[in-house]
């Protein structure tokens, strides 16, 4: 080494080399060459590989405020600058043979300390604090130390995520390093015994990942996680059919890898079914999406969504609840509900609405940045609603007690999905409906109770004549019913998507619908529309359909060509490209948003609060000048 740097002197007048006649140790060369400064300090390991542009850009992270006092880039080796795996070490030629392109990335994070294998230290910081302490002896956690005391007059260390330096690391000390480790950090704790818990707090933020979940990107690896924990195999409504496609359909259709997080053995096998991996518990840290894939209800998915250490990445379906306080068991249940809706939105890196009239409504009701919220349609597998040759739905139907012709709805009875006015229309329909021979058409209900204000699944009275309602059943017996059905009636008043209506066209039956909200954009020319809501109109529409075979004709044929524009595939396929897009162009001010809203909630949610997940605690323990402390914790535990 000694001989290139004599050649290097030699060859530029301006560089002085300093050579120590004995080893003084880190903390002592390094305070010699910084008190020859003629400006800002950049100290670089030995066992270092810098690349194009590093210390420009580095420079420019420097000067981006007066407030910043060092710099450190990204690395291969250098715990909380670690890519791609956080605060764990990789081999150089893992980044080497790939192009990063880190210029996509947020040109800086801030981070509560530096590591000393690359720093760049200003000078004006160094003028008020000076060099490192010698009580750090030949060196470990003086670098922390020297952080601190910047801290403590209000200036930042910067981590500068388009800077790139290769670090062998564990080059020095050989022997000695346990037992300097060990004095060097009582040292540090001794001065500043929250250094450790402003590492680990920084640690849980995703802000700490999202250059090592970049750079795994472009390594070809990601990694998403998607909440199982609203499923019921139980009560299967759009929610949890879309939970189920979209894994099934990420996994086989994008490369993605995915992975279910559950609470239940029901919920395990809902994803088993599909071939789906769970986990229950907490985050892992792998995971570069965290996707909840239906709106929030229950302060502890709250947590998890907000403690990913990944992007966190909303399906939000509709605002039903968001508006009515009466769908909720009590108003500060509904308030509750708002204000977590609120803190997920805001916090997401992406939302993800399932038509264009429910992407307009989040952006205008919850002031999001359009950018950050992208529509996806559903899809549907026209395949199971095909008719069969067996007679097996004859036999279904006769179990279910039920006979041609019949209308058919299929959904929960909550007030907004309109049933008590398709029941007064039914009956204005049923007494005009004349047909010679043959009797009226039955109204036929499937779903569960909600058991909600203007409900009518409950009732104690009898059902008017011609109506039956079934309940709920299970996605082959619906099926059944929707084959049989002489046409699919639905006068909801509010959808997020309306998915019934893409089945009853897969299925081959004419459709009736409202023409509010995201309908529309379903249904397209497939169906005849609810316009004006008036129980004479949709008794006119119903009459229509039962007495004309070319109207019904017309509207399958038409059906049947709507339902091939949406397809699971293409969603799963979307929603892979919202995920990259979350990775390789975050938007700061969300991450920020995620972390302060995360803060909020800990304190009352102290009980379900775990800090750092057991694989970040072992990633820790791999550079032991930041957790000795943790390490001593853990073997407490």
């Amino acid at each position: 080494m000694q001989p290139m740097l004599r050649e290097l002197e030699a060859a530029h007048r301006e560089m002085i080399l300093i050579a120590n006649e004995a080893n003084l140790g880190f903390v002592r060369s390094a305070n010699r060459g910084i008190g020859l400064r003629r400006g800002d300090v950049v100290l670089l390991n030995s066992d270092t590989i810098v690349t194009p542009g590093w210390l420009s850009e580095m420079l420019e992270v420097a000067y981006a405020n007066d407030r910043v006092a060092a710099v450190v880039p990204l690395s291969n080796n250098a715990a909380i600058c670690s890519v791609p795996s956080y605060c764990q070490p990789s081999e150089m030629r893992e980044l080497a043979a790939h192009e990063l392109k880190l210029e996509s990335l947020p040109r800086y994070t801030t981070v509560p300390t530096g590591v000393g294998f690359c720093l760049l230290m200003k000078q004006l910081v160094l003028n008020m604090i000076g060099g490192f302490d010698p009580a750090y002896g030949r060196g470990y956690n003086e670098e922390n130390d020297w952080a601190m005391r910047a801290q403590t007059l209000g200036f930042t260390i910067l981590r500068a995520n388009r800077a790139l330096v290769y670090h062998l690391g564990m080059a020095s000390f050989g022997g000695e390093r346990e037992e300097l480790d060990r004095t060097n950090t009582s040292i540090l704790l001794n001065r500043y015994p929250y250094f450790l818990d402003e590492v680990s707090a920084f640690s849980k933020r995703a802000e700490a990942r999202i250059a090592a979940s970049y750079v795994r990107r472009r390594l070809g690896a990601t990694s998403v996680c998607i909440s199982a924990r609203h499923l019921d195999r139980s009560n299967v409504h759009g929610t949890e059919v879309y939970a189920l496609q979209l894994a099934k359909n990420l996994k086989e259709h994008t490369g993605l890898e995915v992975v279910g997080l559950v609470k239940t053995p029901d919920q395990e096998r809902l994803l088993a079914e599909i071939g789906i991996e769970s986990r229950t518990g907490g985050h892992s840290e792998r995971e570069q999406i965290f996707h909840h894939p239906a709106q929030i209800f229950d302060p502890k998915d709250l947590r998890l969504f907000l403690s990913a250490p990944g992007h966190s990445v909303i399906t939000f379906h509709d605002l039903i609840a968001w508006r009515t306080p009466s769908a909720h068991r009590s108003i500060d249940n509904f308030e509750q509900y708002v204000a977590m809706s609120f803190a997920a939105l805001h916090s997401a890196q992406a939302v993800i609405a399932i038509s264009n009239h429910n992407r307009d409504e989040i952006i205008r009701e919850f002031h999001l940045p359009p950018e950050r919220v992208h529509t996806i349609y559903w899809g549907v597998d026209p395949l199971p609603f095909e008719a069969r040759a067996d007679g097996d739905d004859r036999s279904r139907l006769d179990a279910l007690g039920l006979r041609k012709p019949y209308f058919l709805y299929v959904g929960t009875d909550y007030a907004h999905k309109n049933l008590k006015l398709l029941l007064t229309a039914y009956a204005i329909f049923r007494h005009r409906f004349h047909d010679g021979t043959k009797a009226s058409p039955e109204l036929v209900l499937i779903g569960e109770q909600s058991h909600s204000v203007g409900s009518i699944y409950d009732r104690d009275e009898p059902w008017p004549p011609g109506v039956r309602y079934l309940g709920g059943m299970d996605a082959v017996d619906i099926r059944t019913c929707y084959r049989a059905a002489l046409a699919f009636v639905f006068p909801s008043a509010y959808e997020g998507f309306g998915l019934p209506v893409l089945e009853a066209m897969a299925a081959g039956i004419p459709v009736v619908c409202s023409s509010l909200t995201s309908l529309p954009e379903v249904a397209g020319d497939a169906a005849l529309y609810i316009k004006d809501f008036s129980p004479e109109e949709i008794a006119q529409l119903m009459l229509k359909i039962a007495t004309s075979a070319d109207v019904r004709r017309s509207l399958v044929r038409e059906g049947r060509s709507r339902v091939k524009k949406f397809t699971w595939r293409e969603a799963a396929r979307k929603t892979a490209e919202v995920y990259q897009n979350a990775i390789e162009h975050p938007a700061e001010i969300t991450l920020f948003q995620r972390s302060m809203f995360e803060n909020l909630l800990r304190a009352d949610m102290a009980p379900f609060e775990t800090g750092m997940t057991v694989e970040a605690k072992a990633n820790f323990l791999r550079f032991p000048s930041f957790f000795e402390k943790l390490r001593s914790t853990l073997q407490a535990q």
